[in-house]
């Protein structure tokens, strides 16, 4: 009997125990449940969190592959993480994520996401910049995120002072992820202001496709400081000169703590002076030379300063040969300059305004440059008190087969002052200003014959006995006489130089008779041509070179006593 109660308690607490793991192995949950439906999420992906509480095994899956769920199975509290990727559409997508418990009916959770909207977001979207500043660093940059091809254009405050923003020729932003944004840098240059009132100017950033419209208007906001004041007095004058060889940045040692009457390459007016052009004049800029520099661009605007400066002159720019600067107009308000140098700067051009120095300017020396052909507005009508003109040396390089100046590849700017005289006149158009006393035009790329000339055409005229009397006596009276038919060229040149040009043919009668001619120096600065060959193979030389000067003498008796020993 006592063995069967023992068995008896032994089963009740058997069957207690086992009673107890089941209500274990169901956490007393009954039923399956999510605790959201939704989740929404932006462009850029990311992650959310949901719990699932089941009463039994469940699993889940995702009806797209841009969503994952982890763990994707489980039974009782499970808390998942969902994974978004990120999206490359504009729109709106969704997924569906489907919990399905063992034996009953699934739980879906939709996931949304939202698409990037056509965007053009710029990173500082104001900008304050210097009034002035060396030319490597007249430039700002411009962080731009987008996903929609744009074009820019600029917005000036005052329609009257524009231009002084200079956009890149193409902007291009790689938008290789489809509707996901790109981040871009792009390059903004400006030039320097010269007023003394701040600009201002809106750059607006415009989708290049019409229907690509915006969510926000993109603009960029640029200030500009106002120049420094300099004034009109001597010291200004020498912050001027300081200025100028800071943005050339320029070798002349000059001594703020100077004295500037002491500072090298530097002339003042002086009382008592002749030709001063005003009192105020005394003690200011009358000459200045700026030499051995680095710059890319023209003449710093700062030297409209110079009130009172004769004479100006700039010498020796770095690297020369590869500059392609145009000259700009910030000298031709110097109403009192006569003389102006810009010599082996890299000049490629010249401001037409120029012309407004034609009625004061005398000497104009622009050798050594970059020039392709002779400046247009360089006219005897222009500057009709000129009396120097000096266009030597315009050559990129050294070159003794013309035919070969055509190379793009191999000179894609040019040889330099190149051209024929049978296509171009501007060479013949010089040798009529007839108010000129030097004209200057050795060792460029000129090649085919001289100009030659005829009486009664174009406004020549020959030697009249006025002529002759005028140059002393009987002296020329061979022109009248015996060669009324020589045209008057070039008159009151007294130098002369077409050396180490690629010319040929006859020398006209007009140079071989001039009055003039053996001041000249013609065996050297005239008759003596490049030692190649020009653009039709011919060897540079003049077929009727005379050998000496005797047939000269012959003409003009009175001058070998004058000339002779300089043959």
């Amino acid at each position: 009997m006592k063995y069967l109660i023992r068995i008896t308690l032994g089963l009740l607490i058997y069957m207690v125990a086992v009673a107890s793991c089941k209500d274990d192995d169901d956490s007393g949950i009954a039923g399956f449940a999510i605790d959201k439906e939704d989740i929404m999420i932006g462009a850029d992906g990311g992650t959310d969190v949901v719990n699932v509480s089941s009463g039994g095994e469940w699993a889940a899956s995702s009806t797209e592959p841009w969503v994952n769920i982890s763990p994707a199975n489980g039974s009782g509290v499970t808390e998942c993480t969902v994974v978004i990727d990120s999206t490359l559409i504009n729109g709106i997508r969704t997924a569906e994520v489907r919990f399905t418990p063992r034996g009953q009916a699934p739980c879906v959770m939709t996931v949304h996401q939202t698409g990037y909207g056509k965007m053009i977001y710029i990173e500082k979207p104001d900008i304050e910049i210097e009034s002035s500043a060396k030319y490597e660093e007249r430039h700002f940059e411009a962080t731009v995120t987008t996903n929609v091809a744009f074009k820019m254009e600029v917005e000036y405050t005052d329609p009257e002072n524009k231009d002084w923003i200079i956009l890149p020729n193409k902007t291009f932003v790689d938008l290789d992820r489809g509707s996901r944004p790109r981040t871009t840098k792009i390059h903004i240059d400006w030039t320097m202001n010269p007023d003394f009132d701040v600009r201002v100017a809106k750059i607006n950033f415009i989708p290049q496709r019409p229907e690509d419209e915006l969510e926000h208007p993109a603009v960029l906001a640029v200030t500009q400081k106002a120049a420094p004041k300099i004034e009109d007095n001597r010291s200004g004058d020498s912050l001027t000169l300081l200025t100028i060889k800071e943005r050339m940045e320029a070798s002349n040692n000059w001594d703020p703590s100077e004295n500037m009457r002491n500072w090298p390459d530097v002339v003042l007016w002086e009382e008592g002076d002749k030709g001063i052009p005003d009192k105020r004049a005394i003690g200011r800029i009358r000459s200045v030379s700026f030499t051995m520099f680095d710059t890319k661009e023209s003449i710093p605007q700062e030297v409209h300063y110079l009130t009172f400066v004769e004479t100006l002159n700039f010498f020796s720019n770095t690297n020369t040969a590869t500059k392609n600067i145009i000259l700009e107009n910030d000298v031709c308000s110097l109403k009192y300059l006569k003389n102006l140098k810009i010599s082996a700067y890299g000049l490629t051009g010249i401001t037409e305004d120029l012309v407004k120095l034609g009625d004061q300017l005398e000497t104009l020396d622009i050798s050594s440059n970059n020039f392709a052909s002779i400046p247009s507005v360089l006219t005897k009508e222009n500057f009709k008190k000129l009396k120097s003109l000096d266009l030597r040396t315009n050559r990129r390089m050294t070159l003794n087969d013309l035919r070969l100046a055509d190379n793009k590849v191999q000179y894609p700017d040019g040889i330099g002052l190149f051209f024929n005289t049978k296509v171009d006149n501007s060479l013949r158009r010089l040798l009529l200003w007839d108010t000129l006393e030097e004209l200057r035009l050795s060792y460029n790329y000129m090649e085919g014959e001289l100009p030659d000339f005829e009486i009664g055409k174009e406004g020549v005229t020959g030697y009249t006995q006025e002529d002759v009397n005028a140059f002393g006596g009987d002296t020329i009276q061979y022109l009248v006489t015996e060669r009324p038919d020589i045209p008057k060229i070039l008159p009151k040149a007294r130098m002369l130089s077409l050396n180490l040009n690629f010319f040929t043919g006859n020398l006209p009668d007009w140079i071989l008779y001039h009055p003039h001619l053996v001041e000249w120096s013609p065996g050297v600065l005239i008759f003596n041509q490049e030692a190649g060959v020009d653009t039709e193979g011919k060897k540079a030389r003049f077929d009727n070179e005379p050998t000496t000067l005797e047939y000269y003498y012959k003409a003009f008796p009175k001058f070998r006593d004058k000339y002779e020993f300089k043959e």
